[in-house]
């Protein structure tokens, strides 16, 4: 009987003692988010990143602290930091800033826009093939293909939408989010006017009008779009098949990324039964079964004909 009321005045103590513990932990934490701010979680470094090192999922863990202590800038999820490198050396459990990475100074490296899973492929594009060169990185194209060949004896020629809604990373060698660095209007128009300021003779011969604006740049020859490897499989098996001077680019509008089924359309829907390519392929009535041979037979001396 003394061992059981020895047993309940022990747990009558520890529940005491942790109701005591849990208020006074309540309070030092209400006391400490009032001087700092409540809890916020930040990435820091799981382990050493040298400087100029590339930034890996395993290299980054998550921790929690008080507002007050979280650094300006500081990065908050691991897409914001994987893939890319570090400016300076990071620590072990130091914070990550965004002052701490390199910023390519205007020019992002591609392979960092790419979706994971997906592929960058280049394609040749001239002006009648692609929008006369009015496409710019980050719109949306369809690829549309013509082809002919021959099916029993005959040339069936097809115009197809063999891809739909494709992202356009790169226009030549100009990035998707890449950062204008060339000369605008304004600045054009302040040279002109020191130009005739100053009359000197060494920039007599000076002209502003080949100098680059801040309009997009339209020499380009080539254009890169983001694929799906079986894609990027098919895109260049066809246009190794039917020749790249065969393949289409149509824009689509920004806010359009609808994927549509569109049916083939052959050249005899396009042109119609009552076109000369029609009426060439239309087939002669079948002729009338052949007669037997006739041969004449005299019957009761008269000549008569006889099938």
């Amino acid at each position: 009987m003394e061992n059981k009321r020895a047993i309940v005045i022990s747990l009558i103590c520890f529940l005491i003692s942790m109701l005591l513990i849990t208020a006074y932990t309540r309070v030092r934490h209400h006391e400490l988010t009032a001087e700092f701010g409540e809890e916020v979680d930040v990435v820091v470094a799981n382990t050493f990143i040298p400087e100029y090192g590339l930034i890996r999922p395993e290299m980054l863990t998550t921790t929690r602290v008080f507002k007050n202590f979280r650094q300006p800038d500081t990065v908050t999820s691991f897409e914001e930091l994987v893939g890319k490198s570090t400016y300076v050396p990071i620590y072990k459990d130091e914070q990550i800033t965004l002052t701490k990475l390199i910023n390519q100074d205007g020019k992002p490296v591609l392979d960092r826009q790419v979706e994971k899973k997906m592929r960058a492929v280049t394609l040749p594009l001239d002006p009648a093939h692609g929008v006369s060169k009015l496409i710019r990185p980050g719109n949306r194209i369809d690829i549309i293909t013509n082809v002919n060949y021959d099916q029993d004896g005959a040339t069936i020629f097809e115009v197809k939408t063999v891809l739909q809604n494709v992202l356009v990373l790169a226009t030549g060698k100009n990035i998707q989010n890449q950062v204008p660095t060339r000369v605008n209007r304004d600045v054009m128009n302040y040279l002109e006017e020191k130009f005739q300021e100053l009359k000197r003779k060494d920039f007599s011969t000076a002209t502003v009008e080949n100098l680059a604006t801040g309009r997009p740049d339209d020499n380009y020859s080539n254009i890169t779009i983001q694929l799906t490897p079986e894609e990027a499989e098919k895109i260049l098996f066809l246009s190794h098949l039917v020749g790249e001077g065969r393949l289409y680019f149509t824009l689509r509008n920004g806010a359009d990324q609808e994927v549509a089924k569109i049916d083939t359309t052959l050249l005899d829907e396009v042109l119609g039964p009552e076109s000369d390519y029609g009426f060439s392929k239309r087939k002669p009535p079948p002729a009338p079964p052949p007669k037997p041979p006739k041969f004449i037979d005299s019957l009761g001396g008269v000549p008569k004909e006889i099938y």
